[in-house]
């Protein structure tokens, strides 16, 4: 293969289905097929510690932001002009999400996980600072444990869920096209969109699901997006192509690069 093309194959993007757009737009621009099939589904949530954070939001000398969705949650209860707050987040998305409300980040590590965060407040005091965490509530506890290590407080908000989308239909239809050999290149971007997927799977094909692991092993190119959803995935025994650094462009480059 050449490098720098899919060559009309079918790449799967298992992601939620508005941060798909960007990585189906770059598929099909280097001659792939995109497939549209989130294992993931998201929904904004109006918390009281959101709330809570919003109206007191002079008491808190950091906001960190994950992900896109919880930038999005906390501007849709958020209508100030001014933060008094320092904003971190992990991420290009994350921060062009930010952007968008007319806020720059103060901090953003070059690498885009809570632990390249965390490399990044090691050189910020931050003891008996108050930070707060909108987030999922199902995301891991390295960064909030992280924070309160180098002394500070840290309030967990939930923004938004991460579900298993409420029609499973697709997902179903999605991991028997794995099977029959149908699907020639998937995508995961976080462990959730992994988790997902087998457990859908092994709720409805249960007799299956070790078809599935082994097609995935075998017979398709399997790509995340950075080392803890390989790690999800690596607990299947699935090896996957994975980029240097941790975007959805580099991702596509890292898959083409490799098949």
């Amino acid at each position: 293969m050449s490098g720098n093309n899919f060559n009309n194959k079918n790449v799967v993007i298992t992601r939620p289905i508005e941060r798909s757009q960007t990585l189906s737009d770059m598929i099909l621009k280097k001659g792939g097929k995109p497939i549209i099939v989130p294992t993931l589904e998201l929904q904004l949530v109006e918390s009281k510690e959101l709330v809570y954070i919003i109206e007191n939001i002079e008491t808190f000398d950091w906001i960190v932001f994950t992900s896109p969705a919880g930038v999005k949650s906390f501007f849709k209860l958020c209508k100030l002009d001014i933060i008094p707050s320092k904003i971190a987040v992990i991420g290009v998305k994350t921060e062009e999400e930010l952007l968008k409300y007319g806020f720059k980040p103060d901090l953003i590590p070059k690498d885009f996980t809570a632990e390249g965060l965390l490399e990044s407040f090691k050189s910020i005091n931050l003891k008996n600072k108050n930070v707060a965490l909108p987030r999922t509530l199902s995301a891991r506890e390295v960064l909030p444990k992280g924070l309160e290590d180098y002394g500070a407080s840290v309030l967990i908000a939930e923004a938004y869920t991460s579900g298993i989308p409420h029609d499973t239909t697709k997902i179903i239809e999605l991991c028997n096209d794995i099977i029959d050999g149908l699907v020639d290149i998937i995508t995961f971007t976080s462990p959730l969109t992994v988790k997902n997927l087998m457990e859908v799977y092994k709720n409805s094909q249960p007799s299956r699901l070790d078809e599935l692991i082994l097609a995935l092993k075998s017979r398709v190119v399997v790509a995340s997006i950075g080392p803890i959803t390989a790690k999800s995935l690596s607990e299947y025994g699935i090896c996957t192509i994975e980029p240097s650094r941790y975007t959805v462009k580099d991702m596509v480059e890292a898959i083409l690069q490799n098949i």
